[in-house]
């Protein structure tokens, strides 16, 4: 059964240039591969195939005097770009998402590693690096089969990994007793509220932290753009709207945590 778990990593000052220098080849593959997709639809009428006659490019781009530098990044990880790319097409056609766009710096960074990935105790190890630090808080057994790498707005470094575990998958329920099962009605005075007449507070961590992020806005439209002051006072707002994310999240984690203990329908 596969599983999937995001751990944080503490890469070194190293390792984080060679990251941000591994996204920007990943972002340039797939703003390439989009740019030929599109102008030659445009221009001749004529619709690629990515996978086919897009993605042999890039091995032949390494080649090149101008894209010399690919060949510092995983391979697999630049091969992917352009298979999700793929998919972002295949999901616009089937009516489940909107159209590719281009990838800025500014956007949110992953890259994908598919092959020689590995877990240890406190590491994550994937192509063209060295292990690096991470806090596995989940035992991770089996084999891991890709390792996804992103940063966040607030300038902190996470590893997704996703194992198969080698056991079988669970069986779906047979069998439901219905005195044991609680229906719930989410609201806003109240977070939610149970069929037994039981209601959870709304801890409110948007209104509490109001002040505190009204601050952190203040001080960044005071500064300059492209100034040095103007990415700490960014990455102080984003790390104040991230403690409200995180109070949120681990809120509703306990809240579904007790419901499940407390209501098993089995």
């Amino acid at each position: 059964m596969l599983r999937a778990a995001k751990f944080r990593i503490y890469p070194t000052a190293a390792q984080e240039a060679f990251l941000w220098a591994q996204w920007g080849a990943v972002r340039k593959c797939w703003n390439m591969a989009l740019f030929l997709k599109k102008h030659y639809y445009r221009t001749r009428g004529v619709s690629l195939d990515l996978i086919h006659e897009i993605k042999p490019l890039i091995a032949r781009a390494k080649k090149s005097r101008k894209y010399a530098r690919l060949r510092e990044y995983d391979s697999m990880a630049l091969q992917e770009t352009v298979r999700n790319l793929n998919k972002g097409y295949r999901a616009f056609f089937e009516g489940r998402a909107g159209f590719p766009h281009y990838k800025s710096r500014r956007g949110p960074q992953s890259s994908y590693h598919c092959t020689n990935v590995s877990v240890g105790p406190n590491y994550v190890r994937v192509p063209k690096m060295e292990p690096i630090k991470a806090r596995i808080h989940r035992e991770v057994v089996g084999k891991v089969k890709s390792i996804t790498l992103e940063a966040d707005a607030a300038g902190d470094y996470y590893a997704a990994v996703l194992w198969e575990d080698g056991l079988a998958e669970k069986e779906p329920l047979k069998e439901i007793y219905e005195d044991q099962v609680t229906g719930i009605d989410v609201g806003i005075t109240d977070l939610l509220t149970e069929s037994n007449g039981r209601k959870e507070s709304n801890p409110r961590h948007l209104k509490r932290a109001r002040k505190a992020l009204r601050r952190r806005c203040r001080q960044f439209s005071r500064t300059k753009k492209g100034s040095r002051r103007r990415e700490k006072a960014r990455r102080r707002l984003a790390r104040a709207h991230k403690r409200v994310a995180n109070a949120r999240s681990d809120n509703l984690h306990k809240v579904s945590s007790r419901l499940v203990n407390e209501s098993q329908a089995l």
